[in-house]
């Protein structure tokens, strides 16, 4: 265990929402030493006090409403240290004056300041055994990705960098670890010979929300396809493994990205999306167009929607097409991931008829499991039917950076991104930027408040001869 938390951007937004909360269940919930010490680093001309009053408003907003101690405790920890200039080494070097023992880094700040402050922490003495954690995304390109795994193992070797993507830590995802590898229904039919078609969907109804200093230079493929649901792509269909808390989880992650298919132009153009919202009305509120919001570069084009198609090849997945979905600004919030079983046949009374199969659907929001299920009628036809499969994951269940920090702070690494694991996600995602870039995609344009662009159905899209087999995309 680590005797020292650091946090850079300590007065930021996702420590404020996300960061101080899930330490402060921490120190209740899982029993942190007492004598273990957190920094904050912030810009701010902030005393200690006045920086534990900070975190004690933020705590005392925080929904649900979190237990007394767990406030006193975080409180008690919390020191305070102000940095103008991240990039100034005689700066930084004061944040670590008195912290003899291992030290643990956060940097919660804004992406694009990731390889400076990484540079200048690679010019100091660091107390040994430190070890850092940033989130993602891990450079806004595959060349980007590598300078800043370069910069970082500078200073840390491999296994002392902790790169998150919180979606590793949603309880979700050991409950579609379970199902895949512990139920006796969807265990046996978990390939392509039972399996159609699998869709990654996050659609929001959450506009730019002042995020476009970051998000104009991503857009939807970079800021969550990219990442967040090719994690999930991973955990849906990865090989067997004995537990997910195995060391081998990431070595299976790596392995199932390996096997991603490199779409060519010809594949970009037939089975990728890209959009942005023009204004409209997002229940009930106006929304501006996104090319007019305020910090927006209207000739970057950025997308505020995106649709991906791809296929694994391999022998489990061959052919079976993976849809992953993002978009901003539309008219419902959907976050789900849909597994479509082939279609059975039909009633007795006509046998070669044929109905939609089975949809397992596993909602990402409120973190449920549901089949519809096309049962027998008793006019003999088949309707769908929807069927619980489990129950919703239990709230006492670890919020995703409740999780992640436990296991970093206690030295495991199986939840989070290893540098070759980045490298392969970049290789996928790569050649579609590209392409999107120079217009071989070209960029449609949906009204805020709509279900987005039109789009192929991907059924079409495995119907029209553009599908390349296993044998073919390997030689």
């Amino acid at each position: 265990m680590h005797e020292h938390l650091v946090i850079f951007g300590a007065t930021g937004d996702v420590s404020k929402r996300y960061i101080f909360p899930a330490l402060a269940q921490v120190f209740a919930n899982r029993g942190l030493p007492t004598e273990y010490t957190i920094t904050g680093v912030g810009r701010r001309d902030w005393t200690t006090p006045q920086f534990q009053e900070h975190i004690s408003e933020i705590l005392g907003t925080h929904h649900p409403p979190l237990l007394p101690r767990s406030r006193e405790g975080l409180l008690q920890s919390l020191k305070y240290a102000r940095v103008e200039d991240l990039s100034d080494p005689s700066q930084i070097i004061t944040v670590f004056e008195g912290l003899s023992g291992s030290t643990f880094l956060y940097l919660g700040l804004p992406p694009p300041m990731f390889p400076s402050v990484v540079k200048t922490l690679s010019q100091l003495t660091l107390p040994a055994r430190s070890r850092i954690m940033i989130e993602k995304p891990f450079g806004l390109s595959y060349e980007q990705s590598k300078d800043l795994n370069n910069l970082l193992h500078r200073q840390f070797p491999e296994e002392y960098v902790i790169r998150i993507d919180h979606f590793l830590g949603m309880p979700i995802v050991s409950t579609i670890f379970d199902l895949r590898f512990g139920h006796p229904v969807f265990s046996p039919l978990w390939h392509r010979e039972h399996i159609k078609k699998v869709e990654v969907i996050w659609d929001e109804t959450l506009a730019l929300e002042g995020r476009a200093d970051y998000y104009d230079c991503a857009g939807a493929l970079k800021d969550m396809i990219q990442n967040h649901l090719l994690q999930l792509l991973a955990v849906l269909a990865l090989e067997p493994l004995e537990s997910m808390w195995s060391p081998e989880f990431r070595d299976k992650r790596l392995e199932l990205f390996r096997s991603v298919r490199k779409l060519s132009k010809t594949e970009i153009r037939a089975h990728t999306v890209r959009a942005r919202y023009r204004s409209g009305e997002v229940l009930g509120v106006r929304v501006p167009s996104y090319a007019k919001s305020r910090g927006v570069v209207p000739d970057r084009n950025t997308e505020t929607f995106a649709q991906v198609t791809l296929w694994i090849d391999n022998e489990r997945w061959q052919d079976v097409p993976f849809l992953l979905r993002s978009g901003k600004a539309l008219g419902r919030d959907r976050k789900e991931i849909r597994v479509h079983f082939k279609s059975v046949q039909g009633n007795t009374e006509s046998p070669q008829s044929e109905v939609g199969g089975n949809i397992l659907r596993i909602n990402l929001a409120n973190e449920d499991v549901n089949l519809g299920v096309i049962n027998v009628k008793e006019t003999g036809g088949m309707a769908p039917e929807p069927m619980r499969v489990d129950d919703p994951v239990s709230p006492e269940h670890l919020a995703p950076y409740e999780r992640l920090f436990l296991e970093s702070l206690s030295g495991h690494s199986r939840l989070f991104v290893r540098d070759d694991e980045v490298e392969e996600m970049w290789r996928i995602i790569q050649p579609i930027a590209d392409a999107w870039a120079d217009n071989t995609v070209p960029l449609q344009v949906y009204t805020a408040g709509s279900d987005g662009p039109p789009i192929r159905d991907t059924d079409a899209f495995a119907e029209s001869g553009n599908i390349r087999t296993l044998k073919e995309s390997t030689r």
